[in-house]
């Protein structure tokens, strides 16, 4: 018997390995998927970057024989934190090839490892920098200060973020080569507020949905497999939650949010909240079939716990419907955020609080024409990067 719990152990996770990588494969083979996923990838690359792109700090500044780089003591810590957060997902592939064999030695799969790995580095980056690290707040007037430098590295598109009486002169322009977008009724270029509002579009899909799919996860996987009262008490739970339009429940929770919650984050918690129930009927509706399956009742003859059976076989060959779901649930949370913007229900940076001020001067039609766009592609890509995704792991599809 114990040389069966080997085999039987890692039947699940090798049938796992080998499945995700038959679905990348068939991504690879979608140029439709790869152009999205190369769309998705250059929107959180420009996100994250924002400074360095449009800007009033500088990235390199000589004064009196003196060289320093303003822009990095500017950044705040949340900032540096997403740079290392994607450089550690673009290094992942790596990091796979690098841990593969130890992974393989420790009976467990590479990516596991290397999710671990990375989650203790970025855990203790984002700790070191919150602890020891406070950001520079003064405004160092250095576009004012430009000709008494010997020498000064702007960013691509040097304009000041918020904008000051002086740039009154300068609103409602048209498109040119000093403000490729234009600027808006304050004078303020509309490429610095396409950036920003792409963070909170990029912060608002990934980690709402991130906040919905985590709890639908936990909640669907425990009433699926337990099933009995367990089940019919979360199900009740959940209906309760879908019973209520999410637009309501979004307005009660912002109203009574205090006041000391910073917008963007409080925006993320209430889309997160509102939002698993979708995720837990996917995961509820795999675990009731998963849990009669032989590898299974395999396990549970052999004796592996509860939940280890539910961490390492059911839950991850129950995730191809949340993989799906996630994708078309970030656009779905980029167009909800951009339509809370467009009603005045939040006040972030954002490409609906962009088309909300174009409504009421169309006739300068950049503002209002470069938000709806951003919203257009970002919600287009995530569908056409989740309908590929749901064609290669389900072949039915096909038509």
């Amino acid at each position: 018997m114990s040389s069966l719990l080997p085999t039987t152990e890692a039947a699940p996770l090798a049938r796992s390995r080998s499945y995700g990588a038959i679905v990348w494969r068939q991504l690879r083979k979608r140029p439709s998927a790869m152009g999205s996923l190369g769309i998705i990838v250059l929107l959180a690359l420009v996100a994250i970057l924002a400074p360095f792109i449009a800007g009033e700090v500088p990235i390199r500044w000589v004064e009196n024989g003196q060289v320093s780089w303003p822009i990095f003591r500017y950044l705040s810590n949340g900032e540096y934190a997403a740079m290392l957060g994607f450089a550690l997902v673009l290094l992942a592939p790596i990091t796979v090839r690098l841990l593969r064999s130890g992974a393989h030695r420790a009976g467990t799969g590479g990516w596991r490892w290397v999710f671990l790995a990375h989650l203790a580095i970025w855990v203790a980056v984002a700790v070191s920098l919150v602890a020891w690290r406070e950001p520079e707040r003064r405004y160092g007037f250095y576009l004012e200060r430009a000709a008494e430098a010997e020498s000064a590295w702007f960013p691509l598109i040097a304009t000041p973020r918020h904008p000051g009486y002086e740039s009154v002169a300068h609103r409602d322009e048209a498109p040119s080569w000093r403000h490729p977008l234009g600027t808006d009724r304050l004078g303020q270029d509309i490429v610095l507020r396409i950036l920003y509002g792409a963070r909170t579009a990029m912060t608002i899909g990934f980690v709402a949905v991130g906040i919905g799919a985590s709890i639908g996860i936990v909640l669907g996987s425990v009433s699926g497999y337990f099933g009995r009262w367990v089940d019919l008490v979360l199900m009740r739970v959940a209906e309760v939650f879908m019973f209520i339009p999410q637009i309501v429940l979004i307005i009660i929770i912002l109203a009574v949010t205090p006041s000391w919650v910073p917008p963007l984050w409080a925006v993320v918690f209430v889309i997160g909240v509102t939002g698993w129930t979708g995720y837990y009927r996917y995961m509820r509706a795999e675990l009731l079939r998963i849990r009669s399956e032989d590898y299974i009742t395999a396990a549970r003859a052999l004796g592996i716990p509860t939940w280890r059976l539910l961490l390492r076989h059911a839950v991850p060959n129950g995730m191809a419907p949340i993989l799906v779901g996630a994708t078309f649930g970030i656009a779905g949370a980029v167009f909800l955020e951009a339509s809370l913007a467009f009603l005045n229900l939040v006040q972030t940076p954002s490409w609906g609080e962009l088309l909300n001020d174009g409504r009421q001067h169309l006739e300068y039609w950049w503002g209002w024409a470069s938000a709806g766009g951003a919203i257009f592609l970002t919600v287009f890509v995530y569908n056409l990067l989740g309908e590929a995704i749901r064609d290669a792991i389900d072949p039915r599809l096909k038509i």
